[in-house]
């Protein structure tokens, strides 16, 4: 999907707008409930529609989608990953964000439990982003011994992944829910030297954030018939799809569903290549005949 789609921009006009400073001291939600759904492009429109009485977008300088740039840092044997394909009940997740078109540039630090994810963040200068200072190794040093209580040594860590994507942001206009709409994802291992960048072309992350168990996104999904992808770490999954990880079986499910996505995407270029093939055969055709008649 191009964030110049005309499909896009006229669903998204439908949408009444929030500003930042509005969406950030009503909707902040650094303690909350996530929930991820994946979805093709022509379902993810088809969402849109229904979610446009109820949602507000947000806007900065006339613009409603953003470039999100973000560098996920990990130990040399992948810690971070390892805690999720093994399910723990802890899992940490750290990286320095930085809002493209906006110029800031956040230190991140997620700390998933039983369900319940806690967000600590700090700025620095976005000329800082993608790699470890001293400020941001004690931050994290005073995060980590703060969630552990001091009892496990803080491990060592340095950029792993980085990911490149538009992104859509939505508040409820009771103030409860937020999503964040992702597409055009693109992601590269920062540790192999001439990797290939990965493209998972037509797919579309809606993460739902909730104070709630059961929100407006869970019960519109429901009636789609559209389910939660349970274990759809954005990062475990660009672990995976850049070779790094040794085991991946609790993503294999959400693998599948990203799978199936993508052929759709091979088939339907498949279908437009032959329709313009056909096209241009019967442009060949109408111009001999007009050949033939002069």
């Amino acid at each position: 999907m191009r964030t110049n789609d005309a499909n896009l921009n006229k669903s998204l006009k439908k949408f009444k707008a929030i500003s930042l400073s509005e969406l950030n001291a009503k909707a902040s939600f650094l303690k909350r409930i996530d929930r991820k759904y994946l979805l093709t492009y022509n379902q993810f429109l088809e969402i849109l529609s229904d979610l446009k009485n109820d949602f507000k977008v947000l806007e900065i300088w006339k613009r409603k989608v953003f470039t999100y740039d973000n560098v996920y840092m990990d130990t040399e044997d992948y810690l971070f990953y390892k805690q999720h394909q093994n399910k723990l009940k802890s899992r940490t997740k750290v990286r320095t964000r930085y809002y493209v078109d906006s110029n800031l540039a956040f230190f991140e630090f997620k700390q998933k439990v039983n369900g319940v994810t806690s967000k600590f963040r700090y700025e620095f200068p976005s000329e800082e982003h993608g790699f470890m200072t001293k400020w941001k190794k004690r931050f994290f040093d005073w995060v980590w011994q703060s969630i552990y209580n001091g009892k496990i040594k803080t491990p060592s860590i340095s950029p792993a992944i980085k990911t490149n994507y538009k992104r859509i942001t939505m508040v409820s206009l009771n103030w409860d829910e937020r999503l964040t709409i992702d597409f055009n994802v693109k992601a590269l291992d920062l540790r192999k030297s001439k990797a290939d960048i990965v493209d998972l072309k037509n797919l579309i992350i809606i993460e739902s954030k909730s104070l709630k168990k059961e929100s407006m996104i869970s019960k519109l999904m429901a009636e789609k018939a559209i389910p939660e992808a349970s274990w759809c770490s954005k990062y475990s999954l660009w672990v995976i799809y850049s070779g790094l990880a040794e085991k991946y079986d609790t993503f294999a499910e959400t693998m599948d569903k990203i799978k199936e996505i993508r052929m759709e995407t091979v088939k339907n270029i498949k279908r437009e290549t032959k329709l313009k093939n056909l096209a241009k055969k019967e442009v060949s055709v109408v111009q001999k005949e007009n050949i033939l008649v002069k």
